[in-house]
C-alpha cells in the first residue's frame, strides 16, 4: 500500500495567522529550532468554499486518478470547455492545490499535477 500524501488546509483569521508567525520567530530566535508547517490557510470559510468549488474538487480528483497529460486531455475526461478548465486549473494553482508544468516533448503541453490525495480541512471555532 501507498503512502497517503495529506495537504492540510486551515480557516483562521490573519490575526491568528501573525500571531503564530510571531511566535514562530521568537522561537526561533531563542533557540533556533522550530516546526515546519506546511498547508493552505483561509481566513474565512468563504474564501474557502469560493477556491475548492464542487467543479474544481472534481477536477483535483481527475488530475490525481487519471493523471491526464495536457489541459486539453483533462479538458475531454470531464467533458468540460477547455476555458473553463484552465480557469479553474489557475485558481487552484494560484492557491497551491495544483501544479501546471510547461513540456516541450515535440509539442507545448501544461500537465496538471496534484501532488496529494487527501485534503485534511481544520476550522478553528
Amino acid at each position: 500500500m501507498k503512502d497517503t500524501k495529506t495537504i492540510k488546509i486551515s480557516v483562521t483569521s490573519a490575526r491568528d495567522v501573525l500571531n503564530q508567525f510571531a511566535s514562530t520567530l521568537a522561537t526561533a530566535r531563542r533557540n533556533g529550532k522550530i516546526e515546519s508547517h506546511t498547508g493552505i490557510s483561509f481566513e474565512s470559510i468563504e474564501g474557502l468554499r469560493n477556491v475548492l468549488t464542487k467543479r474544481r474538487l472534481e477536477l483535483l480528483s481527475a488530475v490525481r486518478r487519471r493523471k491526464p497529460g495536457s489541459v486539453y486531455e483533462l479538458s475531454r475526461l470531464l467533458n468540460r470547455d477547455l476555458k473553463s478548465v484552465n480557469t479553474d486549473l489557475k485558481v487552484l494553482e494560484d492557491n497551491d492545490f495544483l501544479e501546471l508544468r510547461k513540456t516541450h516533448n515535440g509539442r507545448h503541453k501544461t500537465v496538471p499535477v496534484v501532488m496529494f490525495d487527501r485534503i485534511d480541512i481544520s476550522v478553528r471555532v
